[in-house]
C-alpha cells in the first residue's frame, strides 16, 4: 500500500528522502449506486474521506479533485445516481456548501467526457473516455492549486 511505501521511499525511489502531498484524485460510486443505503450517505461519506485524506496523510492543505460517473447526465438521473451526483457536485468548493473546500475541491462533471458504456462496464474500453476525463481532472487540479478561486473558476470548476 501506499503508506509502506512511503516509509520506504528509497527503496522505491533512489535518492528521495522526503516527499509532499500535493493532492488527491477521485473517480469512483459505481458500486454505491446500486445500494439505496450507501447512495444516501455518499455526501456524508465523501466529505469525511476528503477530511480523513488530509488526517491519514498529515496533508491539510492537499487538493482534492473527483470526476463524476460518466454515464450519469445532470438532466435525466434518479434515484441512486441522482443522489451520489449530486452530493458529488455538493463538494465542490464553489458550491457554496461546504465552505472549507473553495479553492481546494473541484469536481469534474463527466458526463459530457464520457464517449459511451458506464462504470460498471469500464465504459466499454475506451480509452478516449478515459483520457478526456483524466484530462479534465488535470486541468482542475491546476486550477485549485494555482489558488484560482475568481469568478472564471467559479463559473468553470463544476464542468471542465
Amino acid at each position: 500500500n501506499c503508506k509502506s511505501v512511503l516509509k520506504e521511499l528509497d527503496k522505491y525511489y533512489p535518492g528521495a528522502s522526503e516527499y509532499e502531498v500535493a493532492g488527491f484524485f477521485w473517480w469512483q460510486g459505481d458500486k454505491d449506486r446500486y445500494d439505496e443505503a450507501y447512495a444516501t450517505m455518499y455526501r456524508r461519506n465523501l466529505v469525511a474521506l476528503i477530511k480523513q485524506l488530509r488526517v491519514e496523510f498529515d496533508a491539510p492543505d492537499a487538493k482534492l479533485v473527483l470526476a463524476t460517473l460518466g454515464q450519469t447526465s445532470m438532466a435525466t438521473a434518479k434515484g441512486n445516481e441522482e443522489l451520489i451526483l449530486n452530493a458529488m457536485l455538493a463538494v465542490d468548493g464553489n458550491s457554496g456548501e461546504y465552505p472549507d473546500f473553495l479553492g481546494n475541491v473541484a469536481t469534474c462533471y463527466s458526463h459530457p467526457l464520457s464517449k459511451g458504456g458506464s462504470s460498471n462496464g469500464h465504459y466499454n474500453g475506451n480509452a478516449e473516455t478515459y483520457m478526456n476525463i483524466g484530462e479534465a481532472m488535470g486541468r482542475a487540479m491546476v486550477e485549485i492549486s494555482s489558488g484560482a478561486t475568481d469568478e472564471r473558476m467559479k463559473s468553470e470548476a463544476v464542468i471542465f
